[in-house]
C-alpha cells in the first residue's frame, strides 16, 4: 500500500517537475542551433579518399569540427554527394556532406551537451544524430542513457529508447538549468 501511495505521488508531481526542467533546458538552449552550412574541419592519422563513390574514411584519433559542433572517434566515414555547379559562373562541382558515421570511442560535444557511445550516425541536412553502443548524453548534472539515443541538434530534443540489454535511465537534477 505504501509503495502504491509513493508511486501515485510520484506520478502526480512528476509531470510538473519535468515541465519545469524542460522549460529551463529549452530556455537555456534557445540559441543553440547547428549550422550545417559551415565547413567541416577534420584531422586524423590516416585518410582514405574514394571520390568516385563519394566516401572519405578517416582513421586514428579523428577530430571533426563544424562551427561549435565537435566529433571525436577512432574512425569516421563521410558520405557526400556532388552538387551541380552553376555553369554560368564557371564554378566546379561542390561536395555536400550527406552523412557522417563515427565509430569506436565516439564523443560528440555541442556547447554544454556531451554525447558518447560506440557509434554515431550524423545526418547532416537534418541536424540529427543517432547514437548506439552504450549511448549517453550529459548536460550539466543531468544525464540520460539507453540502448539508442536520437538527438535533434536544432530542436533541443532527443528520443531515448531502451531495449533487451539496457532500459532507459535518466537523472534530472532540480534547479540545474542545463
Amino acid at each position: 500500500m505504501r509503495l502504491f501511495l509513493l508511486a501515485t505521488i510520484f506520478l502526480l508531481f512528476c509531470p510538473v517537475f519535468f515541465l519545469e526542467q524542460s522549460s529551463a533546458v529549452h530556455a537555456a538552449e534557445q540559441n543553440i542551433k547547428h549550422d550545417s552550412s559551415q565547413p567541416v574541419n577534420i584531422t586524423a592519422d590516416k585518410l582514405e579518399a574514394d571520390d568516385k563513390n563519394g566516401v572519405f574514411i578517416f582513421k586514428g584519433n579523428v577530430q571533426a569540427r563544424q562551427d561549435e559542433f565537435f566529433i571525436y572517434a577512432q574512425k569516421m566515414t563521410i558520405f557526400y554527394s556532388k552538387k551541380e555547379a552553376d555553369s554560368a559562373s564557371g564554378e566546379d562541382q561542390k561536395r555536400q556532406v550527406d552523412k557522417i558515421v563515427a565509430e569506436k570511442d565516439v564523443s560528440i560535444v555541442q556547447f554544454s551537451r556531451v554525447a558518447t557511445g560506440q557509434k554515431a550516425v550524423f545526418y547532416q541536412q537534418q541536424g540529427r544524430v543517432v547514437l548506439t553502443g552504450e549511448p549517453r548524453v550529459v548536460q550539466g548534472e543531468n544525464e540520460v542513457e539507453g540502448e539508442r539515443i536520437e538527438v535533434y541538434l536544432n530542436d533541443s530534443r532527443s528520443i531515448v529508447e531502451g531495449g533487451k540489454k539496457q532500459r532507459v535511465r535518466a537523472i534530472f537534477v532540480p534547479g540545474d538549468d542545463q
